[in-house]
């Protein structure tokens, strides 16, 4: 992972080339002239691998090197699986080798607070090292809500990166609409609702429920119920002093990890998991979506991040499938869509090409290129004039997105605590029914590991 706040992105094969793309989607090639670029220039960007968007990346570098001759963009990538997206960026970080650099979105939660003794890394550490470009005063950053820009990678009074994608990504989970009517049910809106649709589904001979346990993406029910239960009915506009007060609590040991709202979640958690493919932890993220829309007569639900809809789709178009956020409460107005902030551009400032990488931020950002992009992503717009597309999966989206609150998930903690210390929270691989730990007991371990973790 290369933030574990998050579940892992897929590697895929891409569908086609950028050329092509950037024929089929009319990309738009102004702004150019050669100016500091006439000279020929190799203009390095790197993004974590996920097939549409890198695809629909490189179709807006086709067209950006044709406005601006002499500059070729080299784009770099690595999977977020099996920390190969980590290891790309130290190196190009340490060799100073990269002009535009993706990061995940942050939020002002990440920052913990002074003579906290919490020393902060990632992203975090970059900006508040100085070695990120603050864009704020950048034109293009009128483009996009200031709002949005401002949480997603805001620190102090700067804007670190642009932020070009939003996704559901915890509480995330697609459906199959045709499965569900021949069935007579409708989208589940409660946790009960669920649990039932779920029973039913399993009695008549199907596997209700799809997910890629190997990688661990049931964390996207867990984190998505301990989201919906700590936000209940406060407005997504407190989501920021919603997450902060549950840092400040674990960071004065008036909550922790097997606190009640915790438990809370993980009861909620195991009764889901009663329901899942019983192979489920050999399934790989990479694989799981072709077999999911391939299977048409089975696994009505599928847990995974709005991200692969436009995967889905291309795998299956005759699929009829949506995409929702699990109801992991009793309560169906609690039951929001988590929203993650998600890739934001960022332009270090030690970059070789700083002009020329703010350059390339503002043409990737034109309207009709970020459409493009956007469509291609299947991604909530983050522009104010570029609304969501409208896809033949996002129809619960389109009703559903909008009450949605902004999602992160993790107390703070040193930097020197790496993935898989369960400090961060259990890891679920290794608790029933993918390992042999139960959840209740790892959640104590966890609190004592967070306890030991910031322990001055």
């Amino acid at each position: 992972m290369a933030d574990r706040n998050r579940t892992i992105r897929p590697s895929r094969v891409l569908a086609a080339t950028a050329a092509a793309a950037l024929a089929a989607t009319g990309l738009t090639a102004c702004g150019g002239g050669s100016g500091s670029s006439s000279s020929s220039t190799t203009l390095v960007v790197a993004e974590w691998t996920n097939a549409a968007a890198v695809q629909e990346t490189q179709a807006i570098d086709a067209a950006f090197e044709k406005a601006n001759p002499g500059v070729k963009i080299k784009l770099e990538t690595a999977p977020t699986t099996a920390g190969a997206w980590p290891a790309l960026q130290s190196s190009l970080e340490a060799s100073k080798g990269v002009d535009v650099l993706a990061q995940f979105a942050q939020s002002p939660e990440k920052y913990a607070p002074a003579g906290s003794g919490v020393t902060v890394g990632g992203t975090p550490a970059l900006i508040s090292s100085g070695q990120l470009l603050d864009l704020s005063k950048q034109s293009f950053m009128s483009r996009f809500d200031s709002t949005t820009q401002k949480f997603a990678m805001g620190y102090k009074d700067g804007i670190y990166g642009v932020t070009m994608a939003e996704y559901v990504n915890n509480s995330g989970m697609f459906y199959k609409k045709d499965l569900l009517a021949k069935y007579g049910l409708s989208v589940p809106t409660t946790f009960d609702e669920f649990i039932s649709d779920l029973k039913t589904l399993k009695s008549k001979g199907l596997t209700p429920l799809y997910v890629a346990g190997k990688d661990g993406i049931q964390n996207i029910v867990w984190m998505g119920i301990y989201n919906q239960l700590m936000m209940q009915d406060k407005p997504a506009s407190e989501a920021t002093s919603v997450f902060m007060a549950k840092d400040n609590a674990f960071l004065n040991g008036t909550q922790n990890w097997n606190s009640a709202l915790y438990q809370d979640a993980a009861n909620r958690y195991e009764q889901i998991m009663q329901y899942i493919e019983p192979n489920a932890g050999g399934v790989s993220f990479a694989s799981a979506p072709g077999t999911w829309s391939a299977k048409t007569d089975d696994y009505p639900f599928f847990v995974d991040g709005s991200f692969d809809g436009n995967t889905i789709a291309a795998d299956n178009p005759a699929l009829n499938f949506g995409m929702m956020a699990i109801p992991g409460t009793d309560n169906a107005a609690w039951n929001r869509a988590d929203l993650a902030p998600d890739l934001a551009w960022t332009v270090p400032t030690w970059s070789k090409h700083q002009d020329l990488a703010l350059k390339y931020l503002d043409f990737f950002t034109q309207q009709t290129n970020y459409e493009a992009w956007v469509k291609a992503t299947g991604s909530l717009s983050t522009q104010t004039a570029v609304p969501t597309p409208t896809l033949k999966w996002t129809d619960w989206l389109q009703t559903n997105a909008s009450k949605g609150f902004p999602g992160t998930t993790l107390p703070w903690l040193p930097a020197n605590v790496g993935t898989g210390n369960p400090a961060g929270g259990p890891t679920l691989t290794e608790t029933k029914p993918f390992g042999s730990k139960d959840l209740l007991a790892a959640l104590d371990d966890s609190a004592k590991a967070y306890t030991a973790a910031v322990k001055k």
